[in-house]
């Protein structure tokens, strides 16, 4: 077997696999035969598994490599145990072994079984598991198996059956297992008379690799086993959201400290809005130790602070958690008099909420709403560096939990606007007779590369912000060409748009006898390139938020020549969704060639994959074109 014919460009394909959790034996096993196909999944020899000693021990792991010529090379060598972290007793391990002699072509197979207490704390029984079993990964499986066998009681009706339990963080004994399934066509789970849970399945597909996807989280063939108090989700949403509620007013209680606060910020005489923006301002300028470094206990206690608890407590120390400083904002509004509303979201990088998932955890975010002018204005104060207005594209159309005025609820925040996202490229650039360009970039950033750019800057010193610009300088030149930072401006003014100065040198085009090729569209566009050369979609695409780029590039010609051939100017509009607009002009100082793209939309279905890729196919092909310069006698002589 040289290759999977169903995936030819796949690397490996997971010929078969198990994954085991009994908990009433106490073990979890997992066993894989993998084929290599390609050099690049050799990383696959490497295995790490991960455990709580204290809790949990290895029980055993074997391991061999079955060559191309039918010979066997056993894993012969003791797997290396890391400790990773500790946290009280528990320390958490990582067992790492590699498998010998791997080559393309060999067909690696492992064995890994962990045991774990049969007390743990968990009422009067066992330790009660609740296995994730991801069933998709970068590789296609022939055939996979999942097994298991919970803690006894847990499937029963009557809460408590057997003495098993979870505590969750609010004090309520969570008896009941529940699942949440995202599984292929045809594809059910659900226990059997014997009280376990067996899936088998077959032909599983790689995870695509498309441009801009979504969160894989929210595509991958998965199961999730988790522990609930019996609820239905309408009812442990409505939970949940009360749980938020008491937690917020509790921290962000407007004491008379905070009413002072307020007081010495504000003036009476302020709008609602400069209210808002003073008091935003205010809390910006803490230390939000999100982008800095977290102080310990031992720290905080040495300096007479401690964990903060309220509001106060982040206000008295000038410092806190992202989270802790937002709501430190919540009660500083509501001190001075403004409606304001906490609102838990799911981080748009990593998930979508999921609402028929009964699981808290996935809510990892926190905006405030305010309520000014008649309406709602959703703010990030959690996110250092993001001007007031502007949310995080993390947290825009996000859903999750919140307050409203006439109670809990849910909810969804909006999308950025592409206004609020906009970058602007100037260049301006000498050619001289061989065809090689000197000049100077111009870069402005409104919106989400703004903060990105200044929240980098926050976490890692000059030299590397200076390197991850140039990297990403060469992303918008041609080939050909170097770009280097010069300066940034603004990047501490957040109510600026944040700006970059660049030198470029190098040859974008080619010369050709008396003639000199250039290309139209300086600046390149990653967009375009991902699109036109994907000709089909699995996923839908996530843009992150809309945008709009605007770039303007002024030629200046060598001595004694003339533009043979200008592009032609273009404007390709895609209705409701998007715009490219091109236009050259030529002047006494050379050529100006202007162009901008708007893009409205940010996430698309699939069905739509057709239009946006003619789209862009359509740019692609105004981009592409060319600038002719011819000489003159005088310059051929030179």
């Amino acid at each position: 077997m040289t290759a999977d014919p169903q995936y030819p460009d796949a690397a490996a394909v997971i010929l078969n696999m198990e994954e085991k959790t009994d908990d009433i034996v106490h073990y979890t096993s997992t066993y894989k035969r993998i084929k290599i196909l390609k050099d690049s999944a050799k990383e696959m020899a490497t295995v790490s598994l991960g455990y709580l000693r204290g809790g949990m021990e290895v029980a055993a792991i074997q391991g061999r490599t079955i060559h191309p010529d039918g010979s066997i090379t056993d894993l012969a060598v003791k797997p290396a145990d890391l400790m990773r972290a500790k946290q009280g007793e528990i320390e958490i391990h990582e067992v790492v072994f590699n498998l010998p002699s791997v080559e393309t072509g060999s067909i690696i197979e492992y064995y890994y079984q962990l045991r774990y207490a049969a007390k743990s704390g968990t009422g009067s029984g066992g330790m009660c598991s609740n296995p994730v079993w991801e069933i998709q990964g970068n590789y296609p499986v022939r055939k996979a198996h999942y097994s298991f066998a919970p803690c006894p009681g847990v499937l029963d009706s009557a809460a408590g059956v057997g003495g098993f339990g979870i505590m969750d963080e609010h004090g309520q004994m969570l008896y009941n297992l529940s699942w949440y399934t995202h599984l292929p066509a045809g594809k059910t789970l659900q226990p059997s008379i014997a009280k376990r849970f067996d899936l088998d399945l077959s032909d599983i597909p790689p995870l695509p690799n498309e441009a801009w996807m979504p969160p894989i989280e929210s595509h991958r063939y998965e199961v999730r086993f988790y522990f609930t108090a019996g609820n239905t989700a309408d009812v442990y949403w409505a939970q949940q959201a009360r749980y938020l509620l008491g937690d917020v007013n509790r921290f962000a209680d407007t004491s008379n400290a905070i009413k002072s606060a307020a007081a010495g910020i504000v003036s009476p005489s302020d709008s609602d809005l400069d209210k808002a923006k003073k008091l935003y301002s205010a809390i910006q300028a803490l230390d939000n130790t999100d982008f800095s470094r977290a102080k310990g206990r031992a720290e905080l206690k040495a300096r007479g602070f401690r964990v903060a608890k309220r509001a106060d407590d982040t206000w008295n120390q000038k410092s806190g958690s992202g989270q802790d400083i937002a709501l430190l904002y919540l009660a500083l509004l509501r001190a001075a008099g403004l409606n304001a509303y906490p609102m838990k979201v799911v981080d748009r990088r990593y998930n979508t909420f999921n609402p028929n998932y009964l699981e808290a955890n996935q809510l990892d975010s926190l905006v405030i709403i305010l309520e000014v002018g008649g309406k709602e204005v959703v703010l990030d104060p959690a996110e250092k560096m993001c001007p007031f207005g502007l949310v995080s594209w993390r947290h825009s159309g996000a859903g999750g939990i919140r307050q409203t005025s006439s109670g809990a609820g849910s909810g969804i925040t909006p999308l950025l606007p592409y206004a609020a996202n906009t970058l602007t490229r100037r260049a301006t650039l000498t050619i001289a007779q061989d065809g090689s360009v000197t000049g100077k970039l111009n870069f402005t950033f409104i919106g989400q590369q703004a903060l990105h750019w200044r929240q980098l800057a926050l976490r890692v010193d000059d030299p590397a912000v200076h390197n991850d610009f140039d990297r990403w300088l060469q992303t918008q030149v041609p080939a050909g060409t170097q770009a280097h930072l010069v300066s940034f401006s603004n990047l501490d003014n957040t109510a600026a748009g944040l700006t970059a100065e660049a030198s470029v040198t190098g040859t974008p085009g080619s010369v050709a006898g008396k003639r000199i090729l250039l290309p139209a569209a300086f600046f390149t566009n990653g967009e375009t390139r991902n699109f036109t050369s994907e000709a089909n979609r699995q996923l839908p695409v996530d843009m992150e938020y809309a945008a709009q780029v605007k770039d303007g590039v002024l030629y200046h010609l060598p001595a004694g020549y003339t533009v043979e051939a200008a592009p032609a100017a273009a404007n390709i509009p895609w209705p409701n969704h998007a715009v490219y607009v091109f236009k050259p002009a030529q002047s006494d100082n050379g050529l100006n060639i202007g162009t901008a793209l708007t893009r409205a939309f940010t996430i698309l279905d699939p069905g739509e994959y057709g239009q946006l890729r003619d789209f862009y196919q359509k740019v692609a092909a105004a981009t592409q074109q060319q600038v002719v310069l011819t000489a003159g006698d005088a310059a051929k002589g030179n």
